[in-house]
């Protein structure tokens, strides 16, 4: 027999709220989840947000491969190197003509154009002075000016040089590790005042030592070292700072790329790319994500990451160049990187 439950007015009207609230409930979830896809669709579909061009050959690599190019701060010059970064040279630069470099003129022979870096008023480019003295190799840092032979040395030379130099103190002095620890030297830079707000708070900044981050003042004094993971063996290199000095992006050996706050918090892993630039207004950055077989890179392409959203564009997808060392046009409207194949720099306007 089977038994028959009867339901008063009161439980049936509670069923049916209760399942009007299910359904209520149904309908908002498909509703979020359709504005998430929307949300997801607009932003991979927002690639007009740059409008990537058919990279141009800006400077021949005829006689021997070029590479590691990047502009002046003030956008007049541009600095390259050529092969394990012998040679350091620097061409004349207008945005008018974008695509045409002159005055093509070599500032040394020696080693250094691994990591230089330019002064801010784009007059000098910091770097290192490598000679050999009993076969051993002797370091030295060094202001390369524009012009062949204007240089000037800024330390005695030694051994064990590690990494690449820094600026400090509004660029008055320069810093390197090395095995007997910190080398600072006075730079005698003196950088008009009207320049000083783009170096923010630059008395104290966030540099690579023995390849952990370690926050200094502009006396070369450690403050501080900081470990964003939990392994404390991790590998540190290729620190950048944003523009605005409120992030820095940096590589973890063998994982890629992360961005954090200059503070140390908010750290965010971006992905498995390398060799970091950001944009001059600092809401983005610029990496190569690279392929290889052991011996030389196959394949190479350009992603820019935004700096404050989970979202990435990729730029070079439409060329079958090799694209390394990706560097911003301080006026946002481009990036130049070198090809090891053609031995070219390119240029490629992005908007």
């Amino acid at each position: 027999m089977t038994k028959v439950t009867k339901t008063t007015p009161l439980l049936n009207q509670f069923i049916m709220i209760l399942a009007f609230g299910l359904l209520f409930d149904i309908g908002l979830y498909a509703q979020e989840t359709t504005a998430n896809n929307a949300s997801q669709y607009s932003l991979e579909s927002e690639t007009n947000l740059f409008n990537p061009r058919e990279p141009e050959e800006l400077i021949r690599g005829t006689e021997l491969p070029l590479m590691n190019a990047r502009f002046s701060p003030d956008g007049e010059h541009i600095a390259f190197t050529g092969p394990n970064h012998f040679g350091l040279w620097v061409a004349d630069y207008s945005p008018l003509d974008s695509l045409k470099v002159q005055n093509i003129r070599k500032i040394t022979n020696v080693q250094a154009g691994f990591d230089y870096k330019w002064s801010l008023d784009g007059e000098w480019i910091l770097s290192t002075h490598h000679i050999f003295k009993d076969r051993k190799k002797m370091s030295a840092l060094q202001l390369y000016g524009l012009e062949e032979g204007t240089h000037a040395r800024l330390s005695d030379y030694s051994t064990g040089y590690q990494g690449a130099p820094e600026w400090l103190g509004f660029q008055k002095s320069a810093l390197i590790m090395s095995r007997n620890g910190l080398v600072r030297a006075e730079t005698g830079v003196e950088l008009p005042e009207r320049l000083k707000p783009a170096i923010p708070n630059d008395l104290e900044k966030l540099v690579i030592i023995n390849e952990q981050i370690t926050r200094i003042n502009d006396r070369a004094e450690i403050l501080e070292t900081l470990n964003p993971f939990e392994d404390e063996e991790a590998k540190i290199l290729n620190l950048r700072y944003s523009p605005d000095g409120k992030k820095v992006v940096f590589e973890l050996y063998g994982e890629g790329l992360y961005i954090m706050n200059a503070d140390g918090e908010q750290l965010r892993y971006l992905g498995k790319a390398y060799r970091a630039d950001w944009s001059p207004d600092s809401r983005y950055i610029v990496a190569m994500v690279t392929e290889d077989n052991g011996y030389a890179f196959t394949k190479s392409d350009l992603v820019v990451y935004a700096a404050d959203e989970m979202v990435s564009y990729p730029i070079t997808e439409h060329t079958p160049l090799i694209a390394l060392n990706p560097h911003w046009s301080p006026y946002g409207d481009a990036v130049i990187f070198n090809d090891p194949e053609t031995g070219h720099i390119y240029l490629m306007a992005i908007k």
